[in-house]
């Protein structure tokens, strides 16, 4: 399931890509200014390689450098296209864009599959289908992450049984909704969290309509998700 084009629509890439020649600049355009990277300092390759990346949210910058605006970010063993590398940077390219990933980040080969049950796998789409059924696959990525963070947290049980159904948790439990039919896509989430991990840091244990805990990690039009 390929999330990254679905995580940059909405994103303005004002980034401009002509494949470059070797021994000439690249010239990366922007809406603010231009930069000029001398193509001699670039490895290109003959052709261009795939690469996948090794852990969530790996960020995608617009120059290489760790203080360039992030673009965007890639989900673990999400695959993108590289066709150079700049010292401690991949090039990759995206719809005739240019931008760059750290290259401790992305790996020649595909990252192996966690192992789960086939109750986790019930009990997981269930409640993206209680919690959030029809909302964006990163919404329910990140609810489902809150009950894979919780598993790993001392504070909570250690089983998805016994996280999810805990007094006074999961509203959909409460309701009702956790029983209805979990859509395609919320078994397909539900199964790429239990394969790849959570898309949310280990400490937001919290997903609301309200704040919770100390304070917000993030906050969408749905949710709060707090720690």
């Amino acid at each position: 399931m390929n999330k990254f084009l679905a995580i940059l629509i909405g994103t303005v890439i004002n980034t401009s890509f002509t494949y470059p020649v070797f021994g000439q600049d690249i010239i990366i355009k922007t809406i603010e200014n231009d930069i000029s990277y001398n193509t001699r300092e670039f490895d290109f390759y003959n052709e261009s390689r795939i690469f996948y990346s090794i852990t969530n949210n790996v960020n995608i910058r617009r120059f290489p450098n760790t203080d360039s605006e992030i673009l965007g970010f890639l989900l673990c063993n999400e695959k993108v296209e590289v066709f150079a590398q700049y010292e401690e940077w991949y090039c990759i390219k995206i719809n005739e864009n240019i931008a760059f990933v750290y290259t401790d980040y992305l790996s020649d080969s595909e990252i192996p599959k966690m192992m789960y049950t086939q109750e986790e796998l019930y009990i997981l789409a269930h409640i993206l289908a209680g919690e959030c059924q029809a909302l964006s696959d990163m919404e329910q990525l990140r609810v489902g992450s809150v009950v894979l963070n919780r598993i790993k947290d001392s504070r909570y049980p250690n089983t998805m049984q016994e996280v999810v159904f805990q007094k006074n948790q999961y509203a959909c439990v409460k309701d009702g909704n956790y029983y209805r039919e979990p859509t395609e896509r919320n078994w397909e989430n539900a199964k790429w969290l239990l394969e790849y991990g959570s898309v949310l840091p280990e400490y937001v244990i919290y997903q609301s309509k309200t704040k919770q805990g100390s304070n917000v990690y993030l906050k969408t039009k749905y949710h709060y998700y707090c720690y």
